[in-house]
């Protein structure tokens, strides 16, 4: 039976269509900034093929999440410290395998995932780039997509792919819209006009701006020193971007007809369709 005190875990999926638009970078900037404002936080490694949250910190896990699939190990004993008490969950790097898992197998992950205990405020899950079976599974199970683009015609065209694929082959709505290392905050909230306008025109959807990050060089010299921005500048308005963007995604509300409210706590399994 479904626990009725279990505390809702809210799963936040960032995706984007095109690599190289610093979606890690502020996956793992997100979740410190959420436990910086005392929310307990998983940040889930989800580009199966070629993880690297964990390079981004420097660390050198045990186990990772094909080690827990194998049954090497637990799930519980892939996680890892992080930054500001957030558990980390790391994906596999360079293992075929795991890049070629169909989406029975993801979702069986995610299934799992989701009984974790004790259930966190929030579980990231930073996705693969493009649209293949690994970012839309991950995705589907999200209840919002935040989906991260930069300046760029290729990035915005892929971004409105995965929107368009996620929406026709999924029926998600949920769709942030996080522009990354912007000109200025107005340049940035231009980009976001210019994908709300053809997602309204061709899909019928309405986009959110979770926010808008500005290009900054402090960015840089925290990625080479492993840290994350948000304890390395605190004040740079990078940061402060950031920490606003979470504390936007605190405040949004998830619609209650979104395709995870199939998912449901049974006898400590978790059962939900998977597309």
């Amino acid at each position: 039976m479904t626990d009725p005190t279990r505390r809702k875990t809210r799963i936040v999926a960032l995706s984007s269509g095109k690599g190289g638009v610093g979606k890690t970078f502020l996956s793992l900037n997100l979740a410190v900034a959420l436990a910086t404002r005392g929310r307990s936080v998983w940040l889930f490694d989800g580009d199966m093929g070629l993880a690297n949250v964990h390079v981004l910190l420097g660390l050198q896990p045990q186990f990772d999440i094909s080690d827990a699939v194998a049954g090497r190990c637990t799930l519980e004993q892939t996680l890892v410290d992080g930054p500001q008490g957030i558990k980390i969950i790391p994906g596999a790097s360079g293992k075929r395998e795991m890049a070629e898992m169909d989406a029975t197998e993801m979702t069986h992950v995610i299934r799992s995932l989701a009984g974790l205990e004790p259930a966190a405020d929030f579980m990231l899950i930073d996705t693969g780039a493009g649209i293949g079976k690994h970012v839309t599974t991950l995705a589907h199970f999200a209840d919002t997509i935040v989906v991260v683009v930069r300046d760029e015609p290729a990035s915005l065209a892929d971004a409105y792919g995965l929107i368009k694929v996620m929406h026709q082959d999924f029926g998600s709505r949920n769709f942030e819209v996080l522009v990354n290392d912007a000109s200025t905050i107005r340049r940035g909230q231009q980009v976001f006009e210019r994908l709300q306008q053809v997602a309204a025109r061709f899909l019928g959807l309405d986009l959110a701006l979770a926010g808008v990050v500005p290009h900054e060089l402090e960015v840089m010299t925290a990625t080479r020193r492993r840290e994350t921005l948000v304890t390395a500048a605190p004040r740079s308005a990078a940061a402060a971007a950031v920490v606003q963007i979470a504390s936007h995604l605190e405040r949004s509300t998830v619609d209650a007809g979104h395709p995870r409210a199939a998912l449901r706590l049974v006898g400590g399994m978790v059962e939900g369709d998977a597309r």
